[in-house]
């Protein structure tokens, strides 16, 4: 009775073996993703932030808008810019778009695009654009 439980246990390491060879690769995989995801994830609240920050100063704007140097616009870019930066994000001028400052009354919006390099193994994906965009009242 012994020696047949032996033979049954050798068996079950092989088969064991086995199906754990058929699903490493896909734990691998899911590890990478979620991992991928949590900086994709990330990513995404820091370019939140900057255009939210970036909305901000535009409509707290108190100087005259038509002789501001550098240009409301262009502050609002900069400061879009400077936060995604800080905060790991590499965000330039032209990936920002300003509308509607310097207009009383009227919204400000300030969006932002980002294409967020996937790095997965066995995964064919190039990229994701991130985007987000914000709405405020100018005072």
């Amino acid at each position: 009775m012994g020696l047949k439980r032996y033979r049954n246990d050798k068996h079950t390491r092989g088969m064991a073996m086995v199906e754990m060879i058929f699903v490493l690769p896909l734990l691998v995989l899911l590890v990478f993703a979620i991992a991928q995801f949590g900086l994709m994830f990330s990513r995404w609240l820091t370019l939140s932030n900057a255009v939210r920050e970036g909305a901000r100063l535009g409509v707290v704007f108190r100087v005259d808008c038509d002789t501001a140097s550098p240009p409301v616009e262009q502050q609002v870019k900069d400061q879009v810019v400077t936060y995604a930066r800080a905060g790991g994000l590499p965000l330039y001028d032209t990936d920002v778009t300003v509308a509607g400052e310097c207009k009383t009354g009227e919204k400000l919006d300030v969006s932002a695009t980002y294409s967020f390099q996937i790095n997965i193994p066995f995964a064919q994906i190039d990229s994701i654009p991130i985007s987000y965009k914000s709405s405020m009242r100018n005072e």
